[in-house]
């Protein structure tokens, strides 16, 4: 079964790779690949398949948010939540504040930092640096991102079954994806397949979806 759902997702790689062949001056035009900037972010909604929990295949809704720190690297942080299943990583609450720390503190000077802004900005780069993606770019309108997430707390339980014990239900897990993003000018549309394990149960899972978009730009 796992192998029917990963050709679904290599079946939507494909068809993102065979459009973007097909009209390459057309959508370098229209729909070029941004230029990534320090502070560009992006966030998107995604439908998820999760497969391998306690309740086998599930659907389940997700929702992320990406911060460029640079041309190729970005830190991520999703959250995806279905009928008694629910992940994210500390980034949910690190990305906001970066945004929004790192936007207002452009407007002023750097000796007006103190040294518990310095800290402040410290903790957020802890928080945001546990997902972390790497951007390659394909083509004029695709790049390639291969990520890892190194603390995503997950809590994963049977349907009705929450007083169940000899299950780990809640814990903290580890996780590596591959991610295809294609550019629509703003718009992305993001197909990703993912790997993930628990640390206490050390049962693996496999995670399939597409991510839909907007990219905000610095520049």
């Amino acid at each position: 079964m796992v192998k029917n759902y990963l050709s679904v997702f290599l079946f939507l790689l494909l068809s993102a790779n065979i459009y973007s062949q097909d009209q390459p001056t057309l959508d370098a035009a229209r729909y070029g690949r941004p230029e990534h900037y320090f502070g560009d972010y992006a966030i998107s909604g995604s439908a998820n398949l999760l497969l391998n929990t306690p309740n086998g295949v599930q659907f389940a809704g997700g929702l992320k948010v990406r911060s460029f720190i640079g041309k190729r690297i970005s830190f991520d942080s999703d959250l995806v939540f279905g009928r008694d299943y629910f992940h994210a990583g500390p980034g949910i609450i690190g990305l906001p504040m970066w945004i929004f720390f790192w936007g207002n503190s452009n407007n002023e000077n750097d000796e007006d930092i103190s040294f518990k802004d310095f800290l402040f900005k410290i903790a957020i780069i802890a928080l945001s640096a546990e997902h972390v993606a790497y951007h390659i770019p394909y083509n004029n309108t695709v790049d390639i991102s291969p990520y890892v997430s190194m603390l995503r707390f997950k809590s994963s339980y049977k349907f009705g079954e929450y007083s169940n014990i000899q299950n780990t239900n809640e814990q903290m897990s580890f996780a590596v994806g591959l991610e295809l993003n294609k550019y629509f000018n703003r718009f992305t549309v993001s197909p990703y397949a993912e790997f993930n394990v628990g640390y206490a149960d050390h049962i693996a899972g496999y995670n399939i979806g597409v991510y839909c978009g907007y990219y905000f730009q610095v520049k």
